[in-house]
């Protein structure tokens, strides 16, 4: 067995410390996919490392080109790394095509990304993959599909009663697993098999012969079930299974490491931007936090307990769905998670409500500024409250750093923001509402006006609203909501406080925040009040844990969201998305003022999902659901070359037929029965038009194409889809 079962990750752990151990410097290499799961993951994987004493580096990579170049240059030529990790990378291809497998050397790979490679989880145990529970549950049937391709003799027919020629075979399979594909003694044990076989066959009478031969046929009857079976798993297309800084936090808990404030909020963190980019579906998100609700109240016993409280007469909420606005069905089971989080009555586990404390920051009284003994002293720049002028109060107010869970609208980075913005530049409302035209923001202000709030109000920043204007905000967007088709608006997250005078930041805020500074490079030079020295990957590090680069990342999600809803906006009034038979096409064109923001995948991908959803909010029936793929220019050192970044997203609920759709390993914990399969449709295509494209991103539904292939691409796609 070469993956690891949820239940033994330490055992992939332990060897790694083991082989730190034998070394006195860097022994681990960490290739880290630049994305907020795979930070957060990294974030606690390394408190592990520090904890121990092991010594790594860390390396963060965009492609696999890149792993293969970093390969030559720090494994294959350095004696002293012993183990490579790969986070949320390395899963979907085989790992042994892009690193060089010395005998001493382990792998340890912690990737959401679905399907798995088969020869990493059962061929070399050097590989080993974290399972999140689908492969043990789920993939039994494959596994013995995939040995008998592998190991099994398709071309003996040896009277299977005989043991002694069984236990030579078995022993055989053993010797041929324990080795590396292609390698001079896996060869060497293939030629010796031959050899015995055929020797084995001089000395065979007839009868024996033929019920050889009938053999053969049922071995290779079941042979090509099996290579069914296995084609099968591949094209079910890409999903998304377990975060990774899900299963790093279940890591450090069997290793003995008990959860804290940092690592809860991380593993909430990476789990919710799975949610945020629409990588899971709504009972999947459901499960998430379930699973995070319980490690929160953990470290944040009182904290976590208190909830918003929805009049019981108001319209009934859906299901938790994508804060970029996606819709999914909703069940029984997201519902009543739904409930339980707004304090409907009924719910067993409701807390005894509080009074007198703020909704929105409910572990600290409500101080005014002239009352704020530490306020008043850091103003007058005093040591203690004599020098400041102050009578020495006997009141003790402890400052909050807790996590919470928290009742969200799906208004983007709100306590940010003041609320115009948030819901002008949300997904979700503008493309409900139609922000961009005047019957959209007649629409958009009768909203408002409706929850109570003035048009002043609504745009200060909500931060600095009235608690109990924020309160009835909150009451009021869950009973009038579907009279604006925006009745699911409220789903359940978490919430942070940093302390005195930094505002609350909730998970898919802080998600938000740390797309953006990835991206920083694209579009900080043209936000002035951002400075940030660090990198786009380690700006983003720091952000989990430097509240000051953290309200930066904020401010720069603040403009990327500009950019993509006017970017989108712009689209669309233009009919620049052409609706095809099977799939809706955009291409951004190299005069686009923003087009250099957009080379990003994630930038791409909101451009993508906004543009997908307003689409669904004002089309037919029929083109509701549809695919939809979008292209944009690509930075490049040589103006000569023009290539084209090309995403395929598939809405969460669009149908797909696939072969062996019964089967156990087309069921998915997270993702349940939602599928990508574009990466497998850019690579035959590309291959059929001979296109100059290139393949290798973590996500297999990007690619990259010369502009010139991309008619002969999209024409050939549209017969082949």
């Amino acid at each position: 067995m070469v993956y690891v079962p949820s239940t033994h990750y330490e055992d992939a752990y332990r060897r790694i410390a083991d082989n730190a151990a034998t070394t006195a410097g860097a022994s681990v290499l960490l290739f880290v996919s630049m994305d907020a799961d795979a930070l957060c993951a990294l974030r606690i994987l390394t408190s592990l490392f520090k904890r121990d004493s092991i010594a790594y580096k860390i390396v963060p990579v965009s492609n696999y080109a890149e792993i293969s170049s970093m390969n030559q240059t720090l494994v294959a030529q350095n004696q002293q790394i012993k183990s490579i990790v790969f986070l949320n990378c390395g899963a979907q291809t085989d790992v042994q095509d892009f690193v060089t497998l010395r005998d001493d050397l382990v792998v340890m790979v912690i990737d959401s990304h679905r399907p798995f490679n088969l020869y990493n989880v059962f061929w070399h145990e050097q590989v080993q993959c974290l399972d999140d529970g689908d492969v043990e549950k789920n993939m039994a049937e494959l596994r013995e599909a995939f040995n008998d391709i592998e190991f099994g003799d398709s071309s003996s027919g040896e009277d299977n009663s005989d043991e002694s020629e069984d236990e030579a075979s078995d022993q055989d399979r053993e010797s041929r697993i324990g080795h590396k594909r292609g390698s001079s003694e896996m060869l060497g044990d293939l030629a010796k098999h031959d050899r015995q076989r055929r020797k084995r066959k001089t000395d065979m009478d007839p009868e024996s012969f033929l019920r050889m031969q009938q053999q053969k046929a049922e071995r290779r009857d079941a042979r090509a079930v099996h290579q069914q079976m296995i084609q099968a798993y591949y094209a079910q297309g890409s999903y998304h299974g377990q975060s990774c800084a899900i299963s790093t936090l279940m890591l450090a808990e069997q290793l003995g490491h008990p959860p804290s404030l940092d690592t809860v909020w991380w593993a909430v963190v990476g789990a919710t931007s799975q949610h945020v980019l629409q990588h899971i579906d709504s009972d999947g998100y459901a499960e998430v936090v379930r699973r995070m609700r319980d490690l929160v109240r953990r470290v944040c016993p009182t904290a976590s307990n208190t909830r918003l409280n929805i009049d019981s007469n108001a319209r009934s909420s859906n299901a938790p769905e994508s804060v970029l606005g996606s819709s999914a069905t909703v069940t029984s089971s997201s519902q009543a998670l739904l409930d339980s989080q707004l304090g409907l009555p009924g719910q067993p586990d409701d807390p005894p409500q509080r009074e007198n404390i703020d909704p929105f920051n409910p572990y600290l009284e409500m101080i005014p500024e002239d009352e704020d003994e530490g306020y008043l002293r850091a103003r007058a720049g005093a040591a203690s409250n004599g020098e400041a002028g102050l009578l020495t109060s006997s009141k003790n107010v402890e400052q909050s750093v807790a996590i919470s869970e928290s009742t969200e609208l799906k208004f983007l980075l709100l306590r940010h923001w003041s609320l115009t913005n948030a819901m002008q530049f949300s997904p979700y409302v503008a493309t409900r509402l139609g922000t961009w035209s005047s019957k959209g923001r007649s629409r958009l202000d009768l909203l408002v006006a409706k929850l109570g709030l003035s048009r002043a109000e609504a745009q200060a920043p909500f931060l600095h609203l009235d608690p109990e204007l924020k309160l009835q905000l909150y009451r009021k967007m869950h009973a009038i909501g579907a009279d604006y088709n925006m009745a699911d608006s409220l789903y359940a997250g978490f919430v942070r406080d940093y302390g005195w005078r930094k505002s609350r930041v909730s998970a898919s805020d802080m998600v938000l925040a740390i797309l953006a500074l990835l991206q920083k490079d694209a579009w900080a030079g043209e936000y002035e009040s951002i400075h940030i020295s660090a990198s786009g990957f380690f700006a983003a590090y720091d952000s989990l844990s430097q509240f000051d680069i953290l309200r930066a990342g904020l401010h720069g999600a603040q403009h990327l969201q500009r950019l993509v809803v006017g970017q989108g906006i712009s689209m669309l009034e233009r009919q620049a998305v052409k609706t095809l038979r099977v799939f809706r096409l955009a291409i951004l064109g190299e005069l686009e003022s923003s087009s250099h923001v957009f080379g990003s995948p994630f930038a791409l991908r909101q451009l993508a999902l906004f543009l997908m959803q307003t689409l669904r909010e004002r089309s037919k029936s029929a083109h509701a659901r549809l695919p939809f793929i979008i292209a944009s220019p690509i930075a490049q050192e040589t103006p000569e070359v023009d290539k084209l970044m090309v995403l395929g997203i598939t809405p969460m609920d669009y149908p797909l037929v696939r072969p062996h759709m019964d089967a156990p390993f087309n069921r998915s914990t997270y993702a349940g029965e939602s599928r990508n399969h574009f990466g497998i449709v850019f690579e035959q295509v590309a291959s059929e038009v001979g296109a100059e494209a290139k393949q290798g991103f973590f996500d297999s539904s990007v690619m990259e194409i010369r502009r010139s292939d991309m008619s002969a691409f999209v024409d050939k796609l549209r017969r082949h889809l």
